[in-house]
This record gives C-alpha cells, structure tokens and sequence, in this order.
C-alpha cells in the first residue's frame, strides 16, 4: 500500500471515530436534565416559607398566610407584605435550576467557589431555605461563574459542589423584597389632597377628571399643565429607603416639614407627614378609622421623593417676567471723543 492510500485510509478512520463520537450523548448533555431539586417543580405551589441568611443574619424571611405573603425582619416586629413578583421570580429560578458540573467535594476548596459555610464572618454565600409544608429544600449559594453561565451551590447535607445553569437573584438587604410603592393607590384612587401645616393649599379633582388648586390666588396662573398631577404621581409612587418602627430612637426629636390629608376615591381619609433629621427623611402615615399595614411605621425615603411632597403654594404657580415687553429703553450714546469716565 502506498503512503497516499495508507493516509486516505487513517482520515477515513479517524472520521468515522468522530462521527461516531459525535453522535454519541455526552455525559454532560445527560447530567443537564437533572435539575438543582427534582421535586420542587411538583410542590412549587403548596411552598409556604421563605428564607434566605447570610454571615450577617437572616436578610429575607416570608411566609404564606391564605393567599398573602408577609415578611418579618425580628420575632418582635409587625409583618409586611413583599413584592409577590420579586419572589416568584427567585423561586421560579431554583425550581428550574439544572446542575451543569460537578465541581469540588473537599471543604477547605469550597472558598474559591464562594460557599463558605455562613457561619464563617467572612463568608460572602447566602443560605436559601425553601418549605411546602413538611418538605424542605436548602441549598448554599456561592459566587457567579466568572467565565460562563451560572452559579455555584452547594445542596444542604452533601459534601459535593456544582454549577448550576441559572443565576439566583438574591435581595440586597431586608427591605429589597417588599412591597413597593409604599401606599396601595393608582394616582386615580386619589381624589383630593391639603397641605394642612402653615402653608396652606388644597388640590381636589374636579368633574373631568383633571385636578384644580381650589385656593389659586385670582392673579396668577399654574406653572404648566399637569403640575398639580405631579404631586399625586409623587404620592403614590413614593418608595422608601428603609423601614422603622414608631418606637425607634432615629425618629424621636425629627423635625415635621409638612402634613398632608388625602381623600381616596372611596371616600377613605388618610394623613401623612414628612420629616426631617441628620439629613435623613421619612413620611409616615395615619387614619382616624381605618387601620392599614402602612400606618404601622416611619418610612426612610430620599431627598428627591421627600422634595415632591414638601411643595408650597407658590411651587404650583407661574413665576412673574421680570422682563417687561414695552421696555424701549435704548442705552445711553457716548459721541466720539467723549468719555463716560
């Protein structure tokens, strides 16, 4: 035989291996339909609690009571609801999670892939615990894939690692999963508001749907269309920073910038008030006959949001032109030669 047909010979058997290699199934392509927890998908909806920790605590802890989910932050606090879809979102994630690689088994390599256990200070993983009734699922999950898709986890009890083809959305701090805005209106539930301190003014929505500032001085006129609906939109869309109780010492001796009364739609009447100290801003929020979950507290807020609710009479209406329109004045002329100095 040859030296070329001798080479035709090897190609053709080295391409029949590859084809053959080829359409073989891989072990990897196997292992991607085991997912992260084969059952979750079937009880995803009798899941009832919630929790996620870290090395500093427990950052997100909800429950499912009826058909609301609440969220507490210590045994002693009152609950809150949290933002359904944030959650949904986060369980939907693990419930489709698929484990992509097997990675280490040995403990002292586990920093590397950011699943330190979180009872180490310097650990940087968070702790998920998921429950539907007596079933529970728990899984450690460390750092990003730096290179390629996914996460690393560690599922609670076993000693080997993986990546997983998803990226879990964790909560930044206590306060990111709940329920944002703070009041539960649309700005068409809104049907009046009243700055009630000593810079008096009253909004009130008239028959045609727009709002009108009922006490307009007969001379001046708004500043633009739809400045009055501006501070309804700042109302109800108005998120807060962080979540106090009334029995916190940050919000004893604060300084109140203004009070607001509200009238709902439904003919619901609520005050608010915006406060002041170090810098810091809060609104919180009450009602003679109606107790609501968001009457409970003293909300942070930023200083733009704290601004929208602190407007003054004159913020609504047009500035005067100091600029006349007759003004002919013509500037003095100086004759050649002459000087003005």
């Amino acid at each position: 035989m040859n030296k070329f047909l001798a080479t035709l010979l090897v190609m053709a058997t080295v391409s029949v291996g590859l084809v053959v290699w080829l359409t073989q199934p891989s072990f990897k392509d196997n292992f991607e339909t085991k997912l992260l927890f084969d059952d979750l998908q079937t009880l995803a909806h009798q899941v009832d609690s919630v929790e996620i920790a870290n090395a500093q605590g427990i950052v997100f802890s909800a429950k499912r009571i009826g058909e609301r989910w609440l969220g507490t932050f210590d045994i002693e606090q009152n609950v809150y609801p949290i933002s359904r879809t944030k959650l949904a979102s986060f369980v939907d994630t693990i419930m489709h999670a698929k484990l992509l690689e097997a990675k280490t088994r040995k403990p002292k390599n586990y920093r590397r892939l950011g699943l330190q256990p979180i009872s180490n200070e310097d650990s940087m993983a968070s702790f998920v615990t998921i429950k539907a009734g007596s079933h529970v699922w728990q899984v450690l999950v460390g750092n990003k894939v730096t290179n390629g898709q996914g996460q690393y986890v560690l599922i609670a009890n076993d000693p080997q690692s993986w990546r997983i083809d998803k990226t879990i959305r964790l909560p930044i701090d206590k306060y990111s999963w709940l329920k944002q805005p703070i009041l539960p209106y649309e700005p068409q539930n809104i049907a009046s508001i009243s700055r009630v301190d000593n810079n008096r003014w009253q909004i009130e929505r008239s028959v045609s749907g727009d709002f009108q500032l009922l006490n307009k001085p007969k001379n001046k006129e708004l500043a633009y269309q739809g400045i009055l609906n501006s501070i309804v939109d700042s109302l109800t869309s108005v998120n807060f920073e962080k979540l106090l109780s009334v029995d916190e010492s940050v919000i004893q001796s604060i300084k109140i910038l203004t009070q607001l009364e509200v009238t709902t739609a439904e003919d619901q009447l609520f005050k608010l008030v915006v406060s002041e100290k170090d810098g810091q801003y809060f609104v919180n929020f009450s009602s003679d006959n109606q107790l609501e979950y968001w009457h409970m507290w003293h909300y942070q807020i930023s200083h733009f949001s704290a601004q929208q609710l602190i407007k003054t009479l004159d913020d609504f209406l047009a500035k005067p032109n100091t600029a006349s329109s007759d003004d002919t004045s013509q500037p003095d002329v100086v004759e050649e030669g002459d000087s003005p100095y």
